[in-house]
């Protein structure tokens, strides 16, 4: 072998390590702006979310989705990290709105998916997963 290719397989065998820390946590090694730019990603285009998706930060007390026309939240289903379902509980709107919330339970520190849906009052659905971690 050349020095090249000793080179190479020395850069590869330590960069190996950092590459599986990276993979087991999401936001290891992630810059305050790279972070920021996910959730911007993350998000259909003209809905948002609260918690945005990768949130992280304190505890939610309520999960929030603002559309581009009115819709009704029609479900939540909250997942922590280890797969425990989280009871949400949703009760429809009277009349569909462009912002929709429901409350959330107190959340220990962890992380979490949220699954949602909505449905519009022409009869359309909508639906997302937003991820986040409660500190």
């Amino acid at each position: 072998m050349n020095r090249l290719s000793l080179a190479i397989l020395a850069a590869v065998a330590t960069l190996a390590p950092v590459a599986v820390l990276a993979q087991a946590n999401p936001h290891a090694g992630m810059a305050m702006h790279d972070h920021a730019a996910m959730q911007a990603a993350a998000a259909p285009e003209g809905v948002v979310t609260s918690p945005a998706d990768n949130f992280m930060g304190a505890a939610p007390t309520a999960f929030a989705v603002t559309f581009p026309h009115p819709m009704t939240l029609t479900s939540v289903k909250l997942t922590s990290v280890a797969g425990q379902a989280i009871d949400v509980v949703v009760t429809p709107g009277a009349t569909p709105s462009a912002t929709v919330s429901t409350p959330l339970p107190a959340l220990a520190p962890g992380s979490y998916s949220a699954a949602w849906s909505a449905t519009g009052a022409d009869g359309h659905q909508m639906n997302g997963v937003v991820r986040f971690m409660v500190h």
